[in-house]
């Protein structure tokens, strides 16, 4: 179908317009564009890589820095500081949240471990697997030097294992007790 021309049809070739009266973009505007794009991608990166830290436990907001961690190594004592800090000596707390793991293949390991310790006065909390059944030693971690004691009373009363200071296994105030074959 034919329209019959009119003024909207004569546009002056002055006008650098095209489709609903844009402009065509300038090389400017383009190389903005690509710039807003690339600083997108590098806040998304770096947002997506602390993220990442922070679920790996690499960075922790709610620890100190002056707190050293499990895996931090102090350096040599000064001249004149006292050297070593006496052990600690087993003192039963049944203050202490108590959670024993079964590292074995063998089943009802944790129950009756944990029904021992109840019977001895722990406050046994939690009971379940371990994170595999192939642990052969037992473990007793504690998670606060404070703590320490009360890992060496468990020790004794379990009969054997090792007290180990580590964070990472049971949080401060409580112990974790992973029941390894050597007491299966």
């Amino acid at each position: 179908m034919k329209y019959p021309k009119d003024r909207f049809d004569d546009i002056p070739p002055s006008i650098d317009r095209r489709g609903a009266h844009r402009a065509p973009r300038t090389r400017a505007a383009k190389i903005a564009a690509w710039l807003w794009g690339l600083a997108a991608v590098v806040v998304l990166v770096g947002v997506a890589v602390v993220g990442m830290f922070v679920i790996d436990g690499v960075v922790s907001a709610g620890q100190n820095a002056a707190e050293p961690t499990a895996t931090e190594t102090t350096a040599a004592p000064a001249e004149g500081a006292p050297q070593e800090a006496a052990p600690a000596e087993p003192a039963r707390d049944p203050a202490v949240p108590v959670t024993v793991l079964n590292g074995t293949a063998q089943a009802g390991v944790a129950g009756s471990t944990s029904e021992k310790l109840s019977g001895l006065g722990w406050n046994v909390v939690t009971t379940g697997d371990a994170d595999n059944d192939e642990h052969t030693a037992s473990v007793v971690y504690y998670g606060d030097a404070a703590d320490e004691g009360a890992a060496l009373a468990l020790v004794q009363d379990l009969g054997g294992g090792t007290a180990t200071l580590d964070p990472a296994q049971a949080s401060a105030g409580t112990i974790t007790v992973v029941i390894g074959t050597d007491l299966a």
